[in-house]
């Protein structure tokens, strides 16, 4: 056996391998991200038995979000699947385009209104944005001077 075919060789197995390792890590990732979305849907339907809508999928980020922030999930352990779903979300959106086509005669009855509260909706969020960073700038700059006063005495 030349080394040349030895180095190459082993370069397959190395590669193979990592792609076993990498292949799980996503799986694992997926798996969690899953598991998620299902505890959300199972706590949402024991909700319903007690007459209380809620979605389950936003149960399940909010789940997800407090395991985040208390450190029982790490964010190394989703980010990959995470960063995938984020930079592929516009898939996500073709069925409830699809869906809104499909209803263009209902939709076409009462387009204006529709048209109103996205105007609505885009100046409400655009001041809300607005003057919370404002609050945040100003709450950050008094808390700058605030300790260089303490350091300059």
């Amino acid at each position: 056996m030349s080394a040349l075919s030895f180095a190459v060789s082993f370069a397959a197995k190395e590669s193979l391998y990592y792609n076993g390792c990498r292949t799980m890590k996503i799986f694992k990732q997926l798996i969690i991200i899953i598991a998620f979305a299902l505890l959300g849907v199972l706590i949402s339907y024991l909700l319903s038995l007690a007459n209380i809508n809620f979605p389950g999928s936003l149960i399940g980020m909010i789940l997800m979000f407090i395991f985040l922030l208390i450190g029982i999930l790490k964010v190394d352990s989703i980010d990959s699947v995470s960063k995938f779903f984020i930079d592929n979300m516009g898939i996500f959106f073709v069925p409830g385009a699809v869906m809104i086509l499909n209803k263009l005669e209902i939709i076409s009855e009462i387009w204006w209104k529709l048209v109103i509260v996205i105007l609505a909706a885009f100046v409400i969020s655009f001041v809300s944005t607005y003057w919370a960073v404002k609050l945040t700038l100003y709450l950050q700059n008094k808390r700058k001077s605030k300790k260089e006063a303490k350091e300059n005495d």
